[in-house]
């Protein structure tokens, strides 16, 4: 018999620790495999508890083990703390093209998968009768029975499923390592799969069958079923990550997609997102939650929303959007996605645990509150929800038969439950809008003041996808909502864009502030290679987020106020001289976080990013109108698709504003309050350096501060 425990040792100079499964008379049968391909890795054992933290952490064959041939029984004691779709390896020796080997493995909601081969056939079965609880000890059992001719599965003493095949058929092991932790199928580089994640204490390889009444009795000696909890990712593993934004809105690791429903409640602002708690790439997607008393100081609270093989979203919980009901009870709208249904995605809805004030806890009803009738069919998602003069209205997105484009259904209803459509909230030309892609992802419809704190129109975002040769963006279109007719009747043809980033600045979000604002949320996709991310250990961020309002009858767009919060000590104020004097001031000064406002008339202006030869360049000439961004090479980085994207001040003599945020590989720039540009900068280097484009002219007024983290 061969029983893994998990032990750790120094080395002998203290700096490295050796993390090792060892059998029962202390020889180290395992070995943590190497982590030198992930920067932040973090290794977590605790009372003989390894900690897999599903993307970067498994235990690799040390040496030459014996492997069975004849009959064995392999256990594991383990709790799952998240699933992936593809499945994850606990203990595998296994080559599915050869039909060699043998493994274990976890699916999503808990079901274990056995699969087994005598290098002429395969056999694979999964649990049936019962599955293995997420946040909970579990013991699974394999029995292999080759003289019997079956193979049983034991989960917490109870017979899940049986496999029969020939009996006396003797396994054929494939020449690789036996893997405890993750499949050996993958290459075992950053982009392979398959790692679990969870609480491992032991694993036991013993030759022999156990009987059913021996197995029954096993689970009686192991602490099955006993509640862990959901772990808590540290965000301390990132502490020294130069390219990760300390003072955006983030995750406390790994992946996230956009953030959503943002939410006004009991004296605290909230925020979900699209989150995969396993590892740093889109998959499994859950709702995280994040609790703040201002929009910038952010607190992790557990998942709001997770997959349930028995709910309306066994594939998913995508998108959607939050608000306080007439009842004043909060609610979530979100897609649920259902692969056994086509469309397999539905709208769906969930309301918190009555006396949840922080609002931990939620509960979806069985069923979606709407299905899809019409668009698109397959493309139905992300609703947004809004309740106006005791109706609640919804848009979700879609793709318009009518014209080949993208657009969102719009729907009102008396309760929020029980819905009625009034069709495609948007008629418009898609020939003059080819860019705003196929179907609408994320449709919100927010107020407009102005500068009389009076609502003038309203702005109807979305994200465009499915587009041919082009980036993923957020576009607008402005306009007059009519509540009674149910009508959005638009000012102008072309579908404008907020963000010239080529597609950094997406998926937005929006809600009314308290205070009347009008504020949307974004994300700031990462834009790198996915195997940095996974070296990296996480993926995206938020924007800042951002006021919309109108000013002399134009959209403006700003981050709230309260970043300002965020600034530390004043490091810089300069009035009346050129750029290249004030860059020599700027030339001493490095760091990661930064907020720098220039005043200027120039006729020409610009910000620099640099560090290690690699540079970022924002760009604005005041008459041509044009706001651009190019790296050290002259290659572009923003986008420009004709006069519609031009910025350009009522008075050619007018000041130029910038505000120049920089946020580690975040770089925001808001010039005159009109258009905005979120660019990515990631760097070999430790610290960056801010300086001006040296162009003619002198600047008016500069300050720079440094900016603290949020977390």
């Amino acid at each position: 018999m061969m029983r893994i425990t998990f032990h750790e040792k120094s080395t002998g100079c203290g700096h490295e620790r050796i993390y090792t499964g060892c059998d029962g008379s202390g020889k180290a049968r395992y070995l943590l495999n190497d982590g030198s391909l992930y920067e932040n890795r973090s290794c977590v054992l605790k009372d003989g508890v390894f900690q897999f933290d599903g993307y970067s952490t498994w235990f690799e064959e040390a040496g030459e083990n014996r492997r069975p041939q004849g009959d064995f029984t392999l256990s594991l004691f383990l709790a799952p703390q998240e699933y992936s779709d593809e499945g994850d390896g606990l203990w595998c020796c296994l080559d599915r093209a050869e039909r060699k080997g043998f493994g274990v493995l976890l699916h999503k909601h808990g079901r274990v998968a056995v699969c087994f081969g005598s290098g002429k056939e395969l056999f694979s079965f999964s649990s049936i009768r019962c599955h293995a609880v997420k946040y909970a000890w579990n013991l699974i059992t394999v029995i292999f029975r080759k003289e019997a001719g079956w193979c049983d599965l034991y989960i917490n003493g109870t017979l899940s499923n049986r496999k029969q095949f020939p009996r006396h058929m003797a396994l054929e092991w494939p020449r690789r390592k036996a893997l405890l932790g993750k499949s050996s199928e993958g290459s075992g580089t950053p982009d392979a799969f398959g790692v679990f994640c969870g609480l491992m204490r032991e694993a036991v390889l013993a030759d022999g069958c156990l009987s059913d009444s021996e197995a029954r009795a096993q689970a009686l000696r192991y602490d099955c079923g006993k509640d862990t909890g959901p772990l808590v990712l540290d965000r301390a593993s990132y502490r020294e990550d130069a390219q990760r934004p300390q003072f955006h809105l983030i995750p406390p690791g790994k992946w996230m997609n956009e953030p959503h429903a943002p939410l006004w409640y009991e004296g605290n602002y909230h925020i979900f997102y699209q989150a995969n708690p396993h590892a740093p790439s889109w998959n499994h997607i859950q709702w995280g939650h994040m609790i703040s008393p201002d929009m910038i100081r952010w607190k992790d609270l557990p998942l709001a929303l997770e997959t349930q093989e028995d709910g309306p979203d066994p594939d998913g919980c995508w998108s959607g959007s939050a608000l306080l009901g007439r009842d004043g009870v909060p609610r979530i709208y979100y897609t649920a996605g259902n692969n056994r249904k086509f469309p397999n995605q539905a709208v769906a809805m969930a309301v918190p645990v009555p006396g949840d004030v922080q609002l931990k806890r939620w509960e979806k009803r069985p069923q979606p509150v709407q299905e899809q009738t019409e668009g698109w069919m397959g493309e139905f998602r992300d609703p947004f929800v809004w309740l106006e003069q005791e109706t609640y209205f919804m848009l979700v997105g879609t793709g318009d038969e009518n014209n080949g484009g993208g657009n969102a259904v719009l729907y009102s209803s008396p309760d929020g439950i029980d819905w009625i459509s009034h069709g495609f909230i948007l008629d418009y030309d898609y020939e003059k809008n080819k860019e705003a892609g196929h179907v609408w992802e994320l449709p919100v419809l927010l107020p407009l003041r102005n500068e009389s704190g009076e609502v003038c129109c309203h702005i109807l975002l979305f994200c465009a996808c499915q587009i041919e040769n082009d980036r993923v963006e957020t576009y607008y279109f402005l306009g007059h909502w009519d509540s009674e007719k149910r009508t959005f009747r638009k000012l102008h043809e072309k579908a404008m864009l907020l963000d010239l980033g080529n597609g950094t600045f997406t998926g937005p979000s929006g809600f009314v502030t308290p205070d009347g604002r009008s504020v949307i949320f974004s994300i700031a996709q990462g834009k790198r290679p996915h195997e940095e991310e996974l070296r990296a250990g996480w993926a995206h961020n938020g924007g800042l987020p951002m006021e919309l309002f109108i000013r002399e009858g134009e959209l403006h767009i700003r981050p709230v106020r309260e970043v300002l919060t965020l600034r530390g000590k004043k490091l810089l104020e300069l009035e009346n001289m050129t750029p290249r004097e004030a860059n020599g001031y700027l030339e001493n000064i490095r760091g990661n976080r930064f907020l720098l406002e220039l005043v200027t008339d120039q006729e020409e202006s610009g910000m620099e990013t640099c560090c290690k030869g690699q540079l970022v360049r924002t760009f604005y000439h005041r008459t041509k109108g044009r706001f651009t961004a190019e790296d050290e090479k002259g290659n572009c980085l923003s986008k420009y698709r004709g006069r519609e994207d031009d910025v350009k001040g009522k008075d050619a003599q007018q000041e130029v504003r910038w505000e120049y945020y920089l946020d580690h590989s975040m770089i925001e720039a808001c010039l005159n309050e009109q258009k905005l540009m979120t660019l990515r900068n990631y760097t070999e280097g430790t610290e960056r350096l801010i300086r001006l484009a040296e162009t003619k002219g002198r600047l008016i007024r500069l300050a720079l501060w440094e900016m603290e983290a949020a977390y």
